[in-house]
């Protein structure tokens, strides 16, 4: 299994980005056309269940 890259040695603008073609971190990034952004991250995670029956007495 491949290593996860270095925070200090991948660009910034991959380290946001799904793909794993990580180029270095000397190199100056503006734009990449390969760009895919990390999902949406929530903090906590809820997972309740609607309460359909809940107080409605």
């Amino acid at each position: 299994m491949k290593s996860s890259p270095d925070a200090k040695t991948v660009n910034p603008l991959c380290l946001q980005c799904l793909r794993n073609c990580k180029q270095p971190a000397a190199n100056l990034l503006l734009e990449c056309p390969r760009y895919f952004p990390l999902p949406f991250k929530v903090e906590k995670h809820r997972f309740d269940q609607m309460g359909l029956f809940d107080g409605d007495e």
